[in-house]
């Protein structure tokens, strides 16, 4: 025994703290000296097989004796009549929908415990995300309201939908909006329960924001075609793609979709072939579409406009005013405006920016690379995000004048997430009644006057159409865990459609969507999706004033650079910041920067040692009034000198 080692359970043994010692003292009803019989000199010391025996059959009378404490008893208490569709250890899988996507539910014993992609579902199968995948946490969130509530206060539902109706009476009375604000609702049954509203109370009006807006594609379009859509895109089809600040294969619309079919023209068949596709890409911070392009060039921010305006000179032949003097940019530019005409009809070129004329300048590029009808598709269209600024902004106006009765939030919070956060405070102040669909006091909905807490997706009937021609199913896998309600079965309520949300949701798909497929309300619960098949994208021609369009991009770009730049991007993870209560998505490392459960800024090296910025240090950034604080600093060479690209962990404590 003379090579024994001594264990220690923690810091307060390892320095035999005075509390510790006297607690250890005290751990069993009479002295007893564990302690000196264990220390090191008395492990050291030889012992008869005697005094062996002796200490081992102490130690093992004390343990007994110290375990002798009343244990908590718990019973099992087996099925009385068991669910037939229930055997315990065997999995049951659901047929439901996640942000559009068809799903599989995994569930045992009545609780669902994953999520993954459904098989054989047709028109969007992505795969699954880390959103998806952790979706399931959520359904647990004790931060969440169990309870509907006025006032801060928990309410039945009886007083908060006599409370609400009466509010909603009193508006129509006056002559004064109803109007719901939401995110991005492509779900027909919630359409249709808006609807069912708006047939009661006929000043109701419905609002989309998004908290990250690609507003200006839509309107773009709107002005180029006459189609106010968001395109799919078929990266497939693409022998060279040029993206200008689009993530496209992270966060940039559709990121587990374009992935699918970018991989498709790099991979070892394409390499084979002798057809793998080209990518290059400009941007600030390395993202993931940055970091797998066949060329990356680093631009500031007040560039990109520039670079878009170059490229459309260097593959039309104009001498449009505005193009970039960076350098490294122009060669890189003329070399890939020869490949972009070179391959005309498989080529294209996407922007992430959401400035209307920078997108209107993408459409007059991609009108002359031939795009549109086979990369970019404007017929069969993406529902993701439907989201309008300038709605919003009209909703903030007339609220503020008065003319708002009641307004209700229904998945956004834009006391967070609105650039201008005393505006939406303002205006909430100014209407006479607000109610909320959130789960939990958010920035939001802590300012309104009622909270009718809404289940999650796993708890609730419902559907989706992310797709133009595809629709997907929602199913609830479990009794809501908390005193929830859907907040399509509450606005159903309140417009006086006395049915239960499944019936409503029923009697919609088999008048609206199951009309001429040949399937019944049981094929679709069973195989979770309806697909009524793709249109044959159209070609398009843009009708845009480019050089107007220039001249706005060149002055937006004076008013933002300056000698520091700041490039703000969405975290992939916790995306605009629904999901920061999720420890899985807080704990999951963001992809290029490893970062989890904190905050950071990545600034160029060459920056970061002028600015006397260590990554250990703290750094403030402070822009359009707001300030943050980044607790750490990730020094890349990715980044652009001159440029601050940022990343915030989007919780509710961030501001």
């Amino acid at each position: 025994m003379e090579s024994n080692k001594k264990y220690w359970k923690g810091l307060e043994e390892l320095n035999q703290t005075p509390a510790f010692v006297d607690g250890s003292k005290s751990e069993f009803a009479e002295p007893i000296p564990v302690e000196d019989v264990l220390n090191e000199a008395g492990l050291s010391t030889k012992t008869p097989r005697r005094d062996f025996l002796k200490a081992l059959g102490f130690g093992l009378g004390a343990v007994t004796l110290a375990a002798c404490n009343r244990t908590p008893i718990h019973k099992a208490v087996p099925y009385v009549i068991k669910p037939e569709e229930v055997t315990p250890g065997v999995p049951n899988f659901y047929a439901s929908s996640f942000n559009g996507q068809s799903v599989i539910v995994r569930t045992r014993e009545g609780r669902p415990i994953s999520l993954e992609a459904n098989p054989n579902a047709i028109g969007l199968n992505q795969g699954t995300d880390a959103s998806t995948a952790a979706s399931v946490l959520d359904l647990y969130d004790m931060s969440k309201l169990q309870n509907p509530q006025i006032g801060g206060k928990d309410v039945d539902w009886a007083k908060l939908d006599q409370a609400v109706v009466d509010a909603l009476n009193k508006a129509q009375a006056a002559g004064k909006q109803i109007t719901i604000v939401s995110n991005t609702i492509n779900s027909p049954s919630s359409l249709a329960a808006i609807a069912a509203l708006a047939t009661k109370y006929p000043a109701t009006q419905h609002i989309q924001v998004d908290a990250v807006s690609y507003s200006g594609i839509i309107e773009a379009n709107r002005a180029s075609f006459g189609k106010a859509v968001i395109p799919s895109y078929h990266f497939d089809k693409a022998q060279v793609v040029v993206s200008v600040a689009a993530d496209f294969l992270g966060t940039w619309l559709a990121g587990e979709e374009h992935t699918q079919d970018y991989i498709k023209n790099r991979d070892h068949k394409s390499l084979k072939g002798g057809k793998m596709s080209r990518h290059i890409q400009f941007e600030s911070g390395l993202s993931m579409t940055g970091s797998n392009a066949d060329v990356r060039i680093a631009i500031k921010p007040s560039e990109e406009g520039a670079v878009l305006i170059s490229l459309y000179n260097a593959i039309t032949g104009q001498s449009v005013a505005g193009g970039t003097n960076n350098a490294k940019a122009k060669t890189a530019i003329a070399l890939a405006a020869k490949e972009l005409v070179n391959a005309r009809g498989t080529s294209v070129v996407v922007s992430g920016s959401n400035d209307t004329n920078v997108q209107a300048l993408t459409n007059a590029i991609n009108t002359a690379l031939g795009a549109y009808g086979s990369i970019i598709d404007l017929d069969n269209f993406s529902k993701q995000y439907q989201g309008s600024d300038s709605a919003f902004q009209a909703f903030l106006t007339a609220a503020k004048a008065g003319q708002v009765g009641v307004a209700i939030f229904w998945n956004t919070n834009p006391v967070y997430d609105y650039f201008k956060a005393d505006d939406v405070k303002a205006a909430i102040a100014k209407i006479d009644y607000t109610v909320s669909f959130a789960d939990r006091a958010d920035e939001t909905s802590s300012e309104l006057k009622a909270i009718a807490t809404n289940s999650t997706f796993l708890e609730s009937w419902g559907d989706a159409s992310a797709k133009e021609g595809l629709f997907t199913i929602v199913q609830p896998t479990i009794n809501p865990v908390f005193n929830t309600r859907q907040a399509e079965q509450s606005l159903i309520n309140w417009a006086g459609v006395n049915k239960p949300i499944h019936d409503f949701v029923k009697e919609n798909w088999e008048t609206n969507i199951l009309a001429g497929t040949g399937k019944v309300w049981k094929d679709v619960l069973q195989q979770g999706f309806v697909f009524k098949g793709s249109a044959t994208g159209s070609a398009y021609a843009a009708n845009v004033d480019v050089n107007a369009a220039a001249a706005a991009i060149a002055n937006d770009a004076k008013r933002v650079a300056g000698g520091v730049e700041l490039k703000i991007y969405e975290s992939p993870n916790l995306r605009d910041g629904r999901w920061a209560n999720n420890a899985y998505l807080q704990e999951l490392p963001d992809p290029v920067s490893k970062v989890t459960w904190d905050n950071y800024a990545a600034i160029n090296p060459a920056d970061a040692e002028e600015l006397g910025v260590k990554e250990t240090g703290k750094v403030t950034v402070e822009a359009n009034g707001y300030k943050v604080d980044f607790t750490s600093v990730v020094t890349t060479r990715s980044s652009k000198r001159n440029c601050f690209c940022c990343s915030w962990i989007w919780s509710y404590e961030s501001w």
